[in-house]
């Protein structure tokens, strides 16, 4: 018999208050369920450093220590770490060993950035010599030790400065007498922002009116090659970098040291020549601020252990570095010391500058309570889901901006995890019902991570969590 028509429209109002009920329960399971999956996540990726150390050193470390060196594989910096890597091995003044990483770029502040942002247990370290101080007063970062928490410093050198083999001057005083007599014609080579530049400008500073025309000219085998080749007049090199280039053709007018280095015992130094530059250069060891200072401690007994083995010291009278070990109070003194001498002739002033940092966290604030107002103004104007929907559906997308946040700066998620959930999931909050939508807000968020990720990393230069 067939249904009335009071049965049918029975049944078809039952079907829409099913569909009704089905559309705004779906979205909602949908959205705990993948909740509870993102949380899952953020607690195993907190967890893989449950052992990590909080006040104490709790048994540090328990594993591999990782070291970024800010530059190349086999520069001075990368050889260095990795001889106190071999000691310490071969020793065992650590339980667990160092992992030596290589993240060049941007004159070293693409690592120093990496460091400066992990996770302050000790398990991320960062080898980086006055470069940490010219960076900062060359304006490449708005940072220097500051950002850091310092654990010791290891090994001192100083630089030399250069000239070609038959040039005519025989010492430095005959350099900076041309410098005065002929502003803006010597050239010197360096490479910008980097101690090689503030080396220039401190003997610019010292010798009153002398002044150089400064040339980009990169690392120590590019400026060997200009200066051997007439591009440049004058170029400073480290003592181990002099040592190998002196049978090139460049001879040696001044060492910047305190005192005459034994390897040049011909050559003065600055001070003797009348000008106070001293600039030496010294491998310092730094971990992120807030690290333990038991995990200094530790870390910092092992590096002095090291520095006295034979091992060590043979290495480095191989290159003519001073075994310097500085710690503690000791330590803190030198850096102070240093970094006046780097502010005295700063390419920027950060004086009285504004801090940024509140006034990003006000304008995320303010954009983020238009968002959720605007989408409560939208919600409001769909009978079904009301003014308590409007502000459920705000509720979760501050929630899911949380927890995204939260992910990468707290709990440790790669960057490239953390968007990649964080665009379906953002989708489903705005209310994405279908699985084949879902898949599709994966692809995009997928593709347009990578985008970033390459936008951010290599173009801009900005390491990301």
């Amino acid at each position: 018999m067939a249904p009335s028509s009071r049965e049918v429209g029975a049944f078809s109002s039952g079907m829409r208050i099913r569909g009704h009920l089905t559309r705004n329960a779906y979205p909602g399971s949908q959205f705990f369920c993948v909740t509870i999956a993102f949380c899952l996540l953020i607690a195993a990726t907190a967890c893989r450093d449950a052992g990590a150390p909080t006040t104490g050193n709790g048994g540090f470390p328990r594993k591999p220590i990782k070291v970024i060196v800010p530059f190349g594989a086999g520069g001075d910096s990368d050889s260095f770490a990795r001889i106190l890597q071999k000691a310490l091995r071969d020793h065992e003044l650590l339980p667990q060993p160092l992992v030596i990483l290589n993240v060049p770029g941007a004159g070293g502040t693409v690592g120093s950035r990496r460091v400066r942002d992990a996770s302050p247990d000790g398990y991320t370290l960062l080898n980086l010599h006055e470069g940490i101080l010219s960076s900062k007063y060359a304006g490449r970062v708005p940072y220097g030790p500051e950002a850091f928490s310092p654990i010791a410093a290891t090994g001192r050198s100083s630089l030399v400065i250069c000239v070609r083999e038959d040039a005519p001057y025989h010492d430095l005083g005959d350099l900076m007498k041309a410098a005065t007599e002929r502003p803006d014609s010597i050239l010197f080579g360096m490479a910008q922002g980097t101690p090689t530049h503030f080396a220039g400008l401190r003997l610019e500073s010292a010798g009153g009116s002398a002044k150089f025309r400064f040339v980009a000219s990169g690392g120590g085998a590019r400026r060997f090659n200009d200066l051997a080749g007439g591009h440049i007049d004058v170029t400073p090199f480290s003592l181990a970098e002099y040592i190998s280039f002196k049978g090139g053709g460049v001879r040696a007018v001044a060492y910047l040291g305190e005192e005459r280095h034994p390897s040049l015992a011909k050559t003065p130094s600055a001070r003797e020549m009348g000008y106070e530059v001293v600039m030496p250069h010294v491998q310092y060891w730094w971990a992120p601020k807030s690290t333990p200072d038991a995990v200094l401690q530790r870390l910092a007994d092992a590096l002095e252990a090291a520095m006295s083995t034979d091992y060590v010291r043979a290495r480095l009278a191989e290159s003519r570095t001073e075994p310097l070990f500085l710690r503690g109070a000791e330590l803190e003194a030198h850096l102070a010391t240093r970094e006046g001498e780097f502010q005295g002739v700063a390419l920027v002033r950060y004086e009285g500058l504004p801090d940024p940092v509140p006034w990003i966290v006000v304008l995320t604030a303010v954009l983020a309570l238009v968002v959720v107002v605007r989408s409560i103004k939208v919600r409001r104007r769909i009978p079904e889901t009301g003014a308590g929907g409007a502000w459920l559906y705000g509720a979760r997308t501050l929630a899911v901006l949380a927890v995204y946040v939260f992910a990468m700066q707290v709990a440790g998620t790669p960057y490239s995890v953390a968007t990649v959930v964080f665009i379906p999931l953002f989708g489903i909050v705005s209310g994405a019902r279908s699985p084949l939508t879902i898949a599709r807000l994966t692809g995009v968020g997928i593709v347009l991570t990578a985008v970033c990720f390459v936008i951010f990393t290599k173009v801009l230069v900005i390491d990301l969590p």
